[in-house]
């Protein structure tokens, strides 16, 4: 499934991001494992925790109609970053 992923749950992802400034994108992120592959990646400020987010996000993506049929959210992880976290998805290639 590597570098195939629902355009519609890409746009989905960033357009939340950027109607809650609590978030930021942060592209051409290499999370744990990736060996230096990158993928999108979404910083949340301390005070949100990883499912909070997750939750949130798939809560718009279902109000939006956004349908995740090529599995792009299956591996998605988080590493912190101090007091913030990066959530990414490492099956969304940057």
């Amino acid at each position: 499934m590597e570098g195939r992923y629902d355009m519609e749950m890409v746009e989905g992802i960033k357009n939340f991001v950027a109607n809650n400034p609590q978030y930021r994108l942060y592209e051409n992120y290499s999370g744990r494992v990736m060996f230096g592959k990158t993928c999108l990646g979404v910083v949340v400020r301390s005070g949100d925790s990883f499912m909070d987010f997750l939750m949130k996000l798939t809560r718009y993506l279902d109000e939006q109609g956004i349908e995740d049929t090529a599995l792009t959210l299956e591996g998605v992880s988080y590493d912190e970053l101090g007091l913030d976290i990066v959530i990414y998805f490492p099956n969304i290639k940057e």
